[in-house]
């Protein structure tokens, strides 16, 4: 469990900055991690979270996304609740890059306890070069490398590029979602007879990582696995008149 709840788990207040983190990496072969939700010694292999806060995260229930089975595996652990939706708004919205290796580290042993075979490839859902230059990084390609690095897996983040610049999807219905991202994504070089793994962040109706798949098979992959740190509920705006 979380150690006592309103002292050291506060949902008001942000976690570690990287720069304490940081700092505190550069002790990590001297001290073990700490958790970054409760400070007690983190897991083996410089995992900032302790096994006690990691069984508190909310699991994903059945993965029932549309078109979910056209993947040859769907690793998705956990739901967008508390902690890990504010470990994901971290990384993604207030440029807190260091939980991309707890969060990817994490989702490969996930993907690791499914089993053989695994993908020759690990490669992110990309970002428009606009909303690189943006956000200054792509947060899928950060959990990727952290997660392909974990298993010993070939990074591969340019396999994929980003044809249009999407609106985002938060704000859209579903078919409006889905009518978003059709046709924007296309694949950089040749996946032939390749198993690929296509990471994201977050899922919600599935939409983004269909897309890139679909783009991924019409390079060539034999089999796309997609793995993505959490599901979030659907909850879509209300369709136009």
């Amino acid at each position: 469990m979380f150690a006592i709840a309103p002292r050291t788990v506060n949902q008001s207040v942000s976690f570690k900055s990287t720069m304490r983190r940081l700092l505190a990496a550069l002790g990590s072969v001297l001290a073990p991690s700490q958790c970054v939700l409760c400070d007690l010694p983190g897991l083996p292999g410089l995992v900032d979270l302790c096994a006690d806060c990691l069984a508190e995260f909310p699991r994903a229930g059945p993965i029932d996304f549309p078109r979910a089975g056209s993947f040859e595996l769907v690793c998705c652990p956990w739901s967008f609740g508390f902690p890990v939706d504010e470990l994901v708004r971290a990384l993604k919205f207030r440029g807190e890059r260091g939980y991309a290796r707890l969060l990817g580290t994490l989702l490969a042993r996930e993907r690791h306890a499914c089993g053989p075979p695994y993908p020759d490839r690990v490669i992110p859902v990309p970002l428009h070069p606009l909303r690189w230059r943006e956000r200054g990084y792509n947060q899928a390609a950060e959990l990727a490398r952290f997660a392909a690095r974990e298993l010993g897996l070939s990074f591969e983040p340019h396999a994929l590029r980003r044809e249009r610049a999407t609106r985002e999807q938060t704000a859209l219905h579903l078919g409006d979602r889905a009518a978003n991202v059709r046709r924007a994504f296309a694949a950089a070089k040749s996946l032939q007879g390749l198993r690929v793994a296509l990471v994201d962040d977050v899922i919600t109706t599935g939409s983004t990582v269909s897309a890139a798949g679909d783009a991924l098979r019409g390079a060539g992959a034999s089999a796309v696995e997609l793995w993505v740190v959490a599901r979030t509920a659907r909850r879509y705006t209300s369709p136009r008149a």
